[in-house]
């Protein structure tokens, strides 16, 4: 079943969203340490208190247990990275999707992602890591690559995509 969830509700899924975080991002193609999905469920924590416009989406199996969720905001983060989004002051982030490996393939992505944009506004942007498995899924949703985004010198260059 997915449920919108108020801003003021997420922090009481704290513990349960970073389980489901080092679950779904500790496999490939992100390899992320457990420490990585604390700072992840911490940011979306201080943007569900301060950003404008932040939704948040879950998705419980049978037994009410968190399979996975879908989270964003209206910012100018990922408009500032890059000249190809000069003409967006300001866009929707989808900022996380993320499925439990045991609930995944089997559309629960694609409904947690359709049910958070049904209401947001557009354009929508987003970063991804430029895994073909996961540029070719966004696409498939309707979203077109704008330009690879180097976010720190070194690392992997990330995929700034946009719908609308």
């Amino acid at each position: 079943m997915i449920t919108e969830v108020r801003a003021a509700e997420v922090p009481a899924l704290r513990e349960e969203l970073i389980a489901l975080c080092a679950q779904a991002f500790g496999r490939p193609p992100w390899h992320d340490p457990p420490s990585r999905s604390i700072r992840q469920v911490d940011r979306m924590l201080i943007a569900a208190a301060e950003a404008q416009g932040f939704c948040c989406v879950t998705a419980t199996d049978e037994a009410g247990a968190l399979a996975g969720f879908a989270c964003g905001w209206t910012d100018s983060f990922c408009a500032r990275l890059s000249s190809a989004a000069d003409d967006i002051e300001t866009a929707f982030e989808l900022a996380e999707l993320a499925v439990a490996p045991a609930h995944q393939g089997r559309g629960l992505g694609h409904a947690l992602h359709d049910a958070l944009l049904a209401d947001a506004p557009t354009p929508r942007l987003l970063l991804t890591l430029p895994v073909p498995e996961l540029r070719d899924r966004y696409e498939r949703w309707g979203w077109r690559v704008l330009d690879e985004i180097v976010m720190k010198e070194g690392e992997t260059p990330y995929a700034l995509m946009r719908q609308g």
